[in-house]
């Protein structure tokens, strides 16, 4: 049992030596794997500590029992040894009673008696006081052995109880640990919860971050591609100027020559002006062709207005492309911004049985530019109708699509639209 204790001592100082504290960052935040090895270290020195306090209990029983078992049959012997003494006492009382009778008897008698039977009876009463003798130095002896019983008893249970004293300090330690092992969890929750933000913040960082790069991409590819257009743009500049400075050349050659050729012919003059005016011309058309080019006017809407009224404009939701801003999202209509030749197209896709409608492209004085028309029976229940048109336009017109009757419009996919573009200007 002593050696049971000091075991638990000994470990008890081993698990405390290993209980350190959890590393600390430069920061004084705490180090998640110190917190999370001294988390374990503490579960380990816990389950030690219980077992061995298990144990430890286990062999205090064992103690209890034989130790109980021991006091009992010294128990039982002291009982025996009094009963015998019982006797003892009894048979030395009775003995001592016959003596004083016989005493009181022979006392009595003459004096004459025979000497021969009172030395047999003085040696009986010699013989009996031996007996008392023997019989009280066994009560002495016994008497020791019930002492030295009793001073062992009380040996065993100052030993039980400086172990039940130890292993209650040894439980309440465990306790305490327990308690710190449990704060300890809770910090480790804490922090594994604060590592959890943490990385969801940075995957929401780094999702904005590619969203971020895709768009710079995107920019870098549409710069790109302006620097292109701006390119054949001045390489197209550079050509007029070119031809300009030829037309004037040509100028400057006429005139020396209506100067320094006066024999010329009226009729050859006439061709060398209706040259030159051709020339003017083309430089003209090359111009408007150029100014064409570098202005950029379309748009691609989406998601109409579902079950819109008929014969009136029909609004878009979505937005995919709107160059030059010409279309108006609130009204869902387009407006010429130069007179020139433009193209507009549309698809409304109707998800209906049993019904029909008309789809028209329209402009200003309500003018049908396009048509189409969808119907649907009682297996056909989704359908769609489009509309194509080319046509010129007076700057300030405006274009827009409408239909014959309200329907359930769909747009799946961005299957309903409406699009245009500036094919050319005047």
């Amino acid at each position: 049992m002593y050696l049971a204790v000091l075991s638990l001592c000994m470990l008890l100082c081993g698990s405390l030596s290993g209980l350190i504290l959890p590393m600390k960052k430069p920061d004084g935040s705490t180090d998640a794997s110190s917190l999370l090895s001294h988390v374990t270290l503490l579960e380990q020195t816990v389950t030690t500590l219980q077992t061995t306090t298990g144990q430890l209990q286990t062999d205090i029983q064992v103690s209890k029992a034989q130790s109980a078992v021991q006091i009992a049959s010294l128990t039982k012997e002291v009982d025996a040894l009094k009963a015998e003494l019982k006797i003892s006492s009894n048979d030395v009382a009775v003995l001592k009673s016959e003596m004083d009778h016989m005493k009181r008897v022979y006392g009595n008698m003459n004096n004459q008696l025979n000497l021969t039977i009172l030395d047999r009876i003085s040696h009986d009463v010699k013989m009996n006081s031996a007996q008392v003798n023997t019989f009280q130095t066994d009560i002495k002896m016994l008497d020791k052995q019930f002492n030295l019983i009793n001073a062992t008893v009380g040996d065993v249970k100052k030993d039980t109880d400086r172990c039940i004293q130890n292993t209650s300090s040894a439980i309440q330690l465990i306790t305490q640990k327990e308690a710190e092992l449990q704060l300890t969890k809770t910090l480790a929750q804490s922090a594994s919860q604060h590592l959890k933000k943490l990385e969801l913040e940075q995957n929401s960082t780094s999702a904005s971050l590619l969203l971020t790069q895709n768009n710079l991409i995107l920019t870098s590819s549409e710069v790109t591609t302006l620097r292109g257009d701006l390119s054949a743009v001045k390489t197209q500049t550079r050509d007029n100027k070119q031809s300009l400075v030829k037309v004037s050349q040509d100028l400057k050659m006429v005139l020396a020559d209506v100067h320094t050729t006066t024999n010329t012919s009226l009729a050859t003059l006439a061709a060398d002006l209706a040259a030159v005016k051709k020339q003017s011309e083309d430089s003209k058309k090359l111009v408007t062709a150029l100014a064409s080019k570098t202005r950029d006017v379309a748009f691609q809407v989406s998601n109409p207005t579902n079950r819109a009224p008929a014969f009136t404009a029909l609004t878009f939701n979505k937005t995919r492309y709107n160059a030059g801003s010409a279309f108006n999202t609130s009204t869902g209509k387009f407006s010429a911004p130069e007179s020139g030749t433009y193209m507009f197209w549309t698809k409304l896709e109707m998800v209906e049985t049993n019904t029909y409608m008309n789809v028209y492209i329209m402009k200003s004085g309500r003018v049908p530019m396009a048509g189409g028309y969808v119907a649907t029976d009682a297996n056909i229940y989704v359908a769609d109708g489009s509309a194509v048109a080319v046509d010129h336009l007076s700057k300030g017109e405006e274009v827009w699509v409408e239909v014959s009757s309200r329907h359930n419009l769909y747009d799946g996919n961005k299957s309903s639209y409406f699009g245009g573009v500036m094919l050319s200007v005047d």
